[in-house]
């Protein structure tokens, strides 16, 4: 699950990208809070990892603001997803980034809790390590959205 400062950094750098669509002003942080529905204080902080990282620009002055520094089109989602919230693996022993030996065990080629989630953590990256933020401005999905199982209570009383 994505955080809901992921959500916001999303929003803005969506902002920022349909800005650069257009005349590729600056934008104000206020502005970028207004469009992306975040809130300014939040956006601030969100604002500046993103910077550090490359993703956007700013200038200072009358006329500054934050613009797109790339192309969204090579603004990977993973990667931002990774500055904000972190690792995105559910193991640290099958993160690409982030790897660590789980501390319980002996083995990882034997694990069969690392074996049960490997296979589907990788369906997974293989959908989603492509996605740009250029797929997200043109509102394209990789698939159709799958209707979520349906949950029963099979516990026996």
């Amino acid at each position: 699950m994505i955080t809901q400062k992921m959500k916001y950094a999303l929003k803005a750098v969506m902002v920022l990208g349909d800005e650069a669509a257009g005349d590729a002003r600056p934008l104000r942080i206020e502005d970028i809070a207004t469009r992306s529905g975040a809130p300014k204080r939040f956006l601030e902080h969100i604002l500046l990892d993103i910077k550090k990282a490359g993703f956007v620009a700013s200038t200072r002055g009358r006329s500054g603001g934050y613009v797109l520094n790339k192309d969204p089109a090579t603004v990977s989602i993973p990667s931002l997803l990774r500055l904000i919230d972190g690792p995105i693996s559910p193991l640290p022993c099958l993160s690409r980034v982030a790897y660590r030996k789980c501390d319980d065990c002996p083995d990882e080629s034997s694990c069969r809790i690392r074996r049960a989630f490997s296979e589907a953590f990788y369906g997974y990256l293989l959908m989603f390590e492509g996605m740009t933020l250029s797929d997200l401005l043109k509102g394209e999905a990789r698939g159709e959205m799958v209707p979520e199982p349906e949950i029963t209570d099979q516990r026996v009383n």
